[in-house]
Protein backbone atom coordinates (compact mmCIF):
# COMPACT_ATOMS: atom_id res chain seq x y z
CA UNK A 1 0.00 0.00 0.00
CA UNK A 2 1.49 3.54 -0.93
CA UNK A 3 0.09 6.58 0.59
CA UNK A 4 1.42 9.70 -1.10
CA UNK A 5 3.27 12.50 0.94
CA UNK A 6 4.41 16.09 -0.14
CA UNK A 7 8.12 15.14 -1.11
CA UNK A 8 7.53 11.63 -1.56
CA UNK A 9 5.50 8.63 -0.44
CA UNK A 10 5.11 6.14 2.15
CA UNK A 11 4.87 2.61 1.03
CA UNK A 12 3.27 0.17 3.95
CA UNK A 13 3.03 -3.64 4.84
CA UNK A 14 6.22 -4.06 2.82
CA UNK A 15 7.77 -7.58 2.48
CA UNK A 16 11.30 -7.75 3.31
CA UNK A 17 13.42 -10.19 1.95
CA UNK A 18 16.75 -10.30 3.83
CA UNK A 19 16.72 -12.60 6.37
CA UNK A 20 14.06 -15.26 5.61
CA UNK A 21 11.50 -14.64 8.56
CA UNK A 22 9.94 -12.49 5.66
CA UNK A 23 8.20 -10.03 7.80
CA UNK A 24 5.40 -8.19 6.20
CA UNK A 25 5.06 -5.26 8.15
CA UNK A 26 7.99 -2.64 6.75
CA UNK A 27 7.59 0.89 6.14
CA UNK A 28 9.71 2.72 3.55
CA UNK A 29 9.86 6.73 2.54
CA UNK A 30 10.92 6.83 -0.99
CA UNK A 31 11.77 10.17 -2.30
CA UNK A 32 13.49 9.90 -6.13
CA UNK A 33 16.01 7.53 -5.73
CA UNK A 34 15.91 8.02 -1.91
CA UNK A 35 14.69 5.40 0.23
CA UNK A 36 14.57 5.13 4.18
CA UNK A 37 13.32 2.48 6.24
CA UNK A 38 11.15 3.01 9.26
CA UNK A 39 8.52 1.17 11.58
CA UNK A 40 8.56 -2.88 10.86
CA UNK A 41 12.66 -2.74 9.94
CA UNK A 42 15.24 -4.46 12.17
CA UNK A 43 18.33 -2.36 12.52
CA UNK A 44 19.95 -4.75 9.21
CA UNK A 45 17.02 -4.42 7.26
CA UNK A 46 17.08 -0.66 7.49
CA UNK A 47 20.65 -0.50 6.14
CA UNK A 48 20.08 -2.83 3.25
CA UNK A 49 17.09 -0.76 2.14
CA UNK A 50 18.73 1.99 2.69
CA UNK A 51 19.37 4.39 -0.36
CA UNK A 52 20.51 8.07 -1.29
CA UNK A 53 19.98 10.27 -3.90
CA UNK A 54 23.28 9.39 -5.42
CA UNK A 55 23.15 8.06 -9.00
CA UNK A 56 23.71 4.40 -10.19
CA UNK A 57 27.13 3.37 -11.21
CA UNK A 58 27.43 2.28 -14.85
CA UNK A 59 27.98 -1.10 -15.99
CA UNK A 60 31.83 -1.59 -16.19
CA UNK A 61 33.97 -3.60 -18.31
CA UNK A 62 37.57 -4.22 -17.60
CA UNK A 63 37.32 -0.82 -15.24
CA UNK A 64 35.81 1.59 -17.72
CA UNK A 65 32.22 2.32 -17.68
CA UNK A 66 30.12 1.01 -20.64
CA UNK A 67 26.46 0.41 -21.42
CA UNK A 68 24.48 -1.97 -20.32
CA UNK A 69 24.72 -3.56 -24.70
CA UNK A 70 28.55 -3.28 -24.24
CA UNK A 71 28.77 -5.05 -20.83
CA UNK A 72 25.94 -7.89 -21.82
CA UNK A 73 28.08 -8.51 -24.66
CA UNK A 74 31.49 -8.69 -23.04
CA UNK A 75 29.74 -11.32 -20.76
CA UNK A 76 28.35 -13.65 -22.93
CA UNK A 77 32.28 -13.15 -25.18
CA UNK A 78 33.52 -14.28 -21.78
CA UNK A 79 31.18 -17.28 -21.27
CA UNK A 80 31.58 -18.33 -24.79
CA UNK A 81 35.61 -18.63 -24.63
CA UNK A 82 34.77 -20.12 -20.49
CA UNK A 83 36.40 -23.85 -19.78
CA UNK A 84 34.56 -24.33 -16.75
CA UNK A 85 32.41 -21.86 -15.70
CA UNK A 86 30.93 -21.89 -12.07
CA UNK A 87 27.82 -19.62 -11.57
CA UNK A 88 28.04 -18.34 -7.53
CA UNK A 89 25.84 -16.34 -5.05
CA UNK A 90 22.48 -16.86 -6.13
CA UNK A 91 21.02 -14.12 -4.25
CA UNK A 92 18.05 -13.35 -6.59
CA UNK A 93 14.77 -13.56 -6.55
CA UNK A 94 13.13 -16.81 -8.04
CA UNK A 95 13.06 -15.84 -11.18
CA UNK A 96 16.83 -14.69 -10.78
CA UNK A 97 17.17 -18.27 -10.08
CA UNK A 98 15.18 -19.60 -13.15
CA UNK A 99 17.38 -17.41 -15.43
CA UNK A 100 20.85 -18.90 -13.95
CA UNK A 101 19.37 -22.54 -14.39
CA UNK A 102 18.71 -21.80 -17.90
CA UNK A 103 22.36 -19.93 -18.41
CA UNK A 104 24.60 -22.99 -16.66
CA UNK A 105 22.17 -25.45 -18.99
CA UNK A 106 23.26 -23.67 -21.71
CA UNK A 107 27.10 -22.41 -20.93
CA UNK A 108 27.55 -25.70 -18.51
CA UNK A 109 29.35 -25.53 -14.94
CA UNK A 110 28.17 -25.46 -11.17
CA UNK A 111 25.72 -23.15 -9.20
CA UNK A 112 25.75 -23.09 -5.84
CA UNK A 113 24.43 -20.14 -3.18
CA UNK A 114 26.88 -18.19 -1.04
CA UNK A 115 25.07 -18.95 2.33
CA UNK A 116 24.42 -22.65 1.42
CA UNK A 117 26.57 -23.95 4.12
CA UNK A 118 23.92 -24.09 6.92
CA UNK A 119 21.23 -25.34 4.49
CA UNK A 120 23.01 -28.67 3.83
CA UNK A 121 23.93 -29.24 7.31
CA UNK A 122 20.56 -29.85 7.68
CA UNK A 123 19.70 -31.21 4.38
CA UNK A 124 22.16 -33.87 5.21
CA UNK A 125 19.85 -34.74 8.57
CA UNK A 126 16.46 -35.01 6.42
CA UNK A 127 18.06 -36.84 3.76
CA UNK A 128 19.31 -39.87 6.05
CA UNK A 129 16.88 -39.55 9.15
CA UNK A 130 13.90 -37.52 7.93
CA UNK A 131 12.46 -34.99 10.34
CA UNK A 132 9.46 -33.31 11.43
CA UNK A 133 9.69 -29.77 11.22
CA UNK A 134 7.28 -27.10 12.11
CA UNK A 135 6.19 -23.40 10.60
CA UNK A 136 6.86 -20.04 12.08
CA UNK A 137 2.72 -19.84 12.39
CA UNK A 138 2.35 -23.10 14.25
CA UNK A 139 5.55 -21.95 16.58
CA UNK A 140 3.48 -18.82 17.24
CA UNK A 141 0.18 -20.23 17.30
CA UNK A 142 0.93 -23.79 19.45
CA UNK A 143 4.87 -23.66 20.63
CA UNK A 144 4.80 -23.90 24.97
CA UNK A 145 8.24 -24.94 25.12
CA UNK A 146 11.41 -23.53 22.78
CA UNK A 147 14.48 -25.01 22.66
CA UNK A 148 17.03 -22.47 21.13
CA UNK A 149 19.82 -25.04 20.71
CA UNK A 150 23.53 -23.26 20.12
CA UNK A 151 23.86 -19.69 19.01
CA UNK A 152 21.08 -17.55 19.78
CA UNK A 153 19.29 -17.31 15.57
CA UNK A 154 18.45 -14.11 16.29
CA UNK A 155 22.05 -12.77 15.10
CA UNK A 156 20.95 -13.34 12.01
CA UNK A 157 16.88 -13.68 12.54
CA UNK A 158 16.41 -10.14 13.87
CA UNK A 159 12.76 -10.33 14.77
CA UNK A 160 12.33 -14.08 15.24
CA UNK A 161 10.81 -13.99 18.52
CA UNK A 162 8.73 -11.21 17.52
CA UNK A 163 7.17 -13.54 14.75
CA UNK A 164 7.15 -17.19 16.83
CA UNK A 165 6.73 -16.04 20.82
CA UNK A 166 4.47 -13.32 21.65
CA UNK A 167 2.93 -12.77 25.12
CA UNK A 168 -0.51 -14.67 23.39
CA UNK A 169 -0.31 -18.05 21.49
CA UNK A 170 -3.70 -18.93 19.61
CA UNK A 171 -2.76 -22.23 21.37
CA UNK A 172 -0.72 -22.06 24.34
CA UNK A 173 -1.77 -21.69 27.69
CA UNK A 174 -0.37 -19.68 30.43
CA UNK A 175 3.37 -18.31 30.15
CA UNK A 176 5.72 -19.46 27.22
CA UNK A 177 8.80 -21.24 28.21
CA UNK A 178 12.06 -20.57 25.81
CA UNK A 179 15.39 -22.34 26.96
CA UNK A 180 18.85 -21.51 25.34
CA UNK A 181 20.67 -24.93 25.05
CA UNK A 182 24.50 -23.68 24.61
CA UNK A 183 23.76 -19.92 23.85
CA UNK A 184 22.67 -16.87 25.30
CA UNK A 185 20.09 -14.68 24.15
CA UNK A 186 20.84 -11.52 22.82
CA UNK A 187 20.09 -8.08 24.48
CA UNK A 188 17.52 -7.72 21.53
CA UNK A 189 15.87 -11.37 21.88
CA UNK A 190 15.57 -10.69 25.80
CA UNK A 191 13.22 -7.47 24.91
CA UNK A 192 11.35 -9.51 22.40
CA UNK A 193 11.14 -12.64 24.94
CA UNK A 194 9.63 -9.99 27.98
CA UNK A 195 6.72 -11.92 27.91
CA UNK A 196 8.01 -14.74 28.16
CA UNK A 197 9.86 -17.52 30.87
CA UNK A 198 13.52 -17.48 29.77
CA UNK A 199 16.38 -19.93 30.73
CA UNK A 200 19.64 -20.50 29.98
CA UNK A 201 21.35 -23.94 30.32
CA UNK A 202 25.24 -23.50 29.70
CA UNK A 203 26.95 -26.25 27.33
CA UNK A 204 30.62 -26.81 27.69
CA UNK A 205 32.44 -26.02 24.52
CA UNK A 206 32.04 -28.51 21.93
CA UNK A 207 29.71 -30.24 24.38
CA UNK A 208 26.11 -29.55 22.73
CA UNK A 209 26.43 -32.58 20.54
CA UNK A 210 26.80 -35.01 23.70
CA UNK A 211 24.40 -32.91 25.61
CA UNK A 212 22.07 -33.63 22.48
CA UNK A 213 22.20 -37.03 23.27
CA UNK A 214 22.09 -37.52 26.10
CA UNK A 215 18.63 -35.61 26.11
CA UNK A 216 17.55 -37.48 23.03
CA UNK A 217 18.33 -40.68 25.73
CA UNK A 218 15.99 -39.29 28.40
CA UNK A 219 13.09 -38.62 26.38
CA UNK A 220 13.10 -41.64 24.62
CA UNK A 221 12.64 -43.43 28.59
CA UNK A 222 16.61 -45.22 28.10
CA UNK A 223 19.51 -44.99 30.29
CA UNK A 224 21.60 -41.40 29.26
CA UNK A 225 25.29 -41.48 30.94
CA UNK A 226 25.63 -38.38 33.32
CA UNK A 227 27.40 -35.22 32.38
CA UNK A 228 27.86 -31.64 32.42
CA UNK A 229 24.93 -30.01 32.16
CA UNK A 230 22.17 -32.02 34.24
CA UNK A 231 19.46 -32.10 31.23
CA UNK A 232 17.06 -34.30 33.03
CA UNK A 233 15.10 -31.06 34.33
CA UNK A 234 14.98 -30.10 30.17
CA UNK A 235 14.06 -33.83 29.00
CA UNK A 236 11.30 -33.88 31.23
CA UNK A 237 9.58 -30.38 30.80
CA UNK A 238 10.16 -31.50 26.79
CA UNK A 239 7.70 -34.57 27.57
CA UNK A 240 5.01 -32.84 29.48
CA UNK A 241 5.12 -29.96 27.02
CA UNK A 242 1.63 -29.71 24.29
CA UNK A 243 4.22 -28.67 21.73
CA UNK A 244 7.78 -28.40 21.77
CA UNK A 245 10.14 -26.74 19.23
CA UNK A 246 13.94 -27.20 18.92
CA UNK A 247 14.80 -24.64 16.57
CA UNK A 248 18.58 -23.50 15.76
CA UNK A 249 20.52 -21.67 12.87
CA UNK A 250 22.24 -24.44 11.10
CA UNK A 251 25.00 -22.01 9.86
CA UNK A 252 26.37 -20.84 13.39
CA UNK A 253 27.10 -24.35 14.81
CA UNK A 254 30.36 -24.53 13.70
CA UNK A 255 32.27 -27.55 12.71
CA UNK A 256 30.12 -30.37 14.35
CA UNK A 257 26.83 -28.74 13.39
CA UNK A 258 26.02 -31.59 11.00
CA UNK A 259 26.13 -34.11 14.02
CA UNK A 260 24.16 -31.48 16.09
CA UNK A 261 21.08 -31.17 13.71
CA UNK A 262 20.83 -34.75 13.68
CA UNK A 263 21.17 -35.34 17.73
CA UNK A 264 18.29 -32.43 17.86
CA UNK A 265 16.43 -34.09 14.87
CA UNK A 266 16.33 -37.32 16.67
CA UNK A 267 15.11 -35.68 20.17
CA UNK A 268 12.11 -34.37 18.48
CA UNK A 269 11.50 -37.75 16.94
CA UNK A 270 11.31 -39.48 19.95
CA UNK A 271 9.41 -37.17 21.90
CA UNK A 272 6.98 -37.60 19.10
CA UNK A 273 5.87 -40.81 20.40
CA UNK A 274 4.00 -39.85 23.61
CA UNK A 275 3.56 -36.08 22.47
CA UNK A 276 4.05 -33.52 20.16
CA UNK A 277 7.24 -31.73 19.27
CA UNK A 278 9.10 -30.61 15.99
CA UNK A 279 11.95 -28.69 14.68
CA UNK A 280 12.10 -25.09 13.76
CA UNK A 281 15.88 -25.03 11.37
CA UNK A 282 16.24 -21.58 10.23
CA UNK A 283 18.09 -20.78 7.34
CA UNK A 284 17.10 -18.07 4.08
CA UNK A 285 19.23 -15.17 3.62
CA UNK A 286 18.69 -13.46 0.35
CA UNK A 287 16.25 -16.19 -0.66
CA UNK A 288 18.53 -19.22 -0.42
CA UNK A 289 15.30 -21.75 0.47
CA UNK A 290 13.65 -20.06 -2.83
CA UNK A 291 17.27 -20.90 -4.72
CA UNK A 292 16.97 -24.18 -3.75
CA UNK A 293 13.07 -24.43 -3.81
CA UNK A 294 13.90 -23.50 -7.70
CA UNK A 295 16.27 -26.08 -8.47
CA UNK A 296 14.46 -28.85 -6.33
CA UNK A 297 11.23 -27.90 -9.21
CA UNK A 298 13.13 -27.21 -12.39
CA UNK A 299 16.14 -29.85 -12.23
CA UNK A 300 15.05 -32.36 -9.25
CA UNK A 301 18.10 -31.84 -7.98
CA UNK A 302 18.92 -29.49 -4.39
CA UNK A 303 21.51 -26.14 -5.07
CA UNK A 304 25.10 -27.25 -5.63
CA UNK A 305 24.28 -29.17 -9.07
CA UNK A 306 27.00 -28.29 -12.21
CA UNK A 307 25.45 -28.94 -15.81
CA UNK A 308 27.63 -30.13 -18.63
CA UNK A 309 26.13 -31.12 -22.25
CA UNK A 310 22.88 -30.28 -21.05
CA UNK A 311 22.67 -32.90 -18.41
CA UNK A 312 22.79 -32.09 -14.39
CA UNK A 313 24.66 -33.60 -11.42
CA UNK A 314 24.36 -32.88 -8.31
CA UNK A 315 27.58 -33.47 -5.45
CA UNK A 316 27.68 -31.14 -2.46
CA UNK A 317 31.23 -31.34 -1.81
CA UNK A 318 32.46 -31.17 -5.94
CA UNK A 319 29.79 -28.44 -6.50
CA UNK A 320 30.46 -26.13 -3.23
CA UNK A 321 31.65 -23.09 -4.38
CA UNK A 322 34.67 -23.00 -2.97
CA UNK A 323 35.81 -26.38 -3.84
CA UNK A 324 34.34 -25.79 -6.91
CA UNK A 325 36.11 -22.34 -7.18
CA UNK A 326 39.72 -24.33 -7.69
CA UNK A 327 38.97 -25.01 -11.10
CA UNK A 328 36.92 -22.72 -12.62
CA UNK A 329 37.95 -20.09 -15.20
CA UNK A 330 35.15 -17.60 -15.28
CA UNK A 331 32.85 -16.67 -12.00
CA UNK A 332 29.31 -15.30 -12.52
CA UNK A 333 28.89 -13.42 -9.21
CA UNK A 334 25.09 -12.72 -8.64
CA UNK A 335 24.04 -10.79 -5.33
CA UNK A 336 20.85 -8.40 -5.42
CA UNK A 337 19.70 -8.26 -2.39
CA UNK A 338 22.85 -6.86 -0.68
CA UNK A 339 26.65 -5.85 -1.69
CA UNK A 340 27.73 -9.18 -0.89
CA UNK A 341 31.59 -9.89 -2.49
CA UNK A 342 32.48 -12.77 -4.06
CA UNK A 343 34.79 -15.22 -3.07
CA UNK A 344 38.81 -15.01 -3.90
CA UNK A 345 39.66 -16.57 -6.62
CA UNK A 346 41.84 -16.33 -10.31
CA UNK A 347 38.89 -17.30 -12.07
CA UNK A 348 37.66 -14.09 -14.86
CA UNK A 349 34.89 -12.31 -12.84
CA UNK A 350 31.65 -11.45 -14.50
CA UNK A 351 29.31 -9.90 -11.22
CA UNK A 352 25.90 -8.89 -11.73
CA UNK A 353 25.61 -7.25 -8.42
CA UNK A 354 24.38 -4.68 -5.91
CA UNK A 355 25.25 -1.31 -7.10
CA UNK A 356 26.85 -0.41 -3.82
CA UNK A 357 29.35 -3.43 -4.18
CA UNK A 358 32.78 -2.18 -3.04
CA UNK A 359 34.84 -5.13 -4.88
CA UNK A 360 38.25 -6.06 -3.71
CA UNK A 361 39.35 -6.62 -7.29
CA UNK A 362 37.36 -5.11 -10.27
CA UNK A 363 35.32 -7.51 -12.04
CA UNK A 364 35.93 -8.19 -16.16
CA UNK A 365 32.47 -7.41 -16.09
CA UNK A 366 30.22 -5.42 -13.85
CA UNK A 367 26.33 -5.00 -13.75
CA UNK A 368 24.52 -3.49 -11.47
CA UNK A 369 21.18 -4.71 -11.08
CA UNK A 370 18.00 -3.81 -9.06
CA UNK A 371 17.20 -5.08 -5.62
CA UNK A 372 13.93 -7.39 -5.62
CA UNK A 373 11.04 -6.15 -3.13
CA UNK A 374 12.41 -2.41 -4.00
CA UNK A 375 13.48 -1.97 -7.64
CA UNK A 376 11.19 -4.31 -8.88
CA UNK A 377 8.60 -7.38 -8.23
CA UNK A 378 9.57 -10.76 -7.75
CA UNK A 379 8.57 -14.28 -5.04
CA UNK A 380 11.35 -15.39 -2.26
CA UNK A 381 10.70 -17.98 0.12
CA UNK A 382 10.83 -17.78 4.02
CA UNK A 383 13.03 -19.94 6.11
CA UNK A 384 10.32 -22.78 6.63
CA UNK A 385 9.75 -23.10 3.28
CA UNK A 386 6.26 -23.34 2.97
CA UNK A 387 5.66 -19.75 2.02
CA UNK A 388 6.69 -17.74 -1.20
CA UNK A 389 6.33 -14.23 -0.36
CA UNK A 390 5.71 -11.50 -2.77
CA UNK A 391 7.95 -8.74 -2.82
CA UNK A 392 6.68 -5.19 -4.59
CA UNK A 393 8.44 -2.79 -6.65
CA UNK A 394 8.25 0.14 -4.98
CA UNK A 395 10.19 2.61 -6.42
CA UNK A 396 12.26 3.41 -10.58
CA UNK A 397 15.56 2.91 -10.12
CA UNK A 398 16.35 2.56 -14.01
CA UNK A 399 18.82 -0.98 -12.81
CA UNK A 400 17.48 -3.99 -14.59
CA UNK A 401 16.69 -7.16 -12.59
CA UNK A 402 19.04 -10.44 -12.69
CA UNK A 403 16.83 -12.29 -14.62
CA UNK A 404 16.74 -9.66 -17.26
CA UNK A 405 20.21 -9.41 -17.83
CA UNK A 406 20.92 -13.44 -17.58
CA UNK A 407 18.25 -13.88 -20.13
CA UNK A 408 20.27 -11.24 -22.10
CA UNK A 409 23.36 -12.48 -21.66
CA UNK A 410 22.22 -16.14 -22.99
CA UNK A 411 20.46 -14.87 -25.82
CA UNK A 412 24.10 -13.32 -27.18
CA UNK A 413 25.84 -16.94 -25.92
CA UNK A 414 27.14 -18.56 -29.10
Amino acid sequence: MTEAQGGGSTHIDVVCPFCGLGCDDVSLKIDGLAVEAGEGACGRAAALFRRSQASNPAPRVGGSDASLDEAIAAAADLLAGARAPFHAGLGTDVDGVRAVIKLAGKVGGGVDHYASAGLFRNLSTAQRKGWVATTLAEVRNRCDLLVVVGPDPSESFHRLYDRVTPAKGRFVEGVRRVVFLGGEPTAEAKTQLAGAKVETISVPEGGLVDCLSRLHALVAGTPAASGDPDIGPLATSLKAAKYGVLAWSAASLGSDGDLVVERAAAVVDALNVETRAACLPLAGRDNLIGANQTFLWNVGFPLRTAFSGGVASHDQTLNATEAALAEADVLVWTSSFRPELPPESDARLIAIAHPATKFEREPDVFIPVGQPGLDHAGLAFRTDTVVAIPLGKHRDSGLPSVADVLKRILEQHR
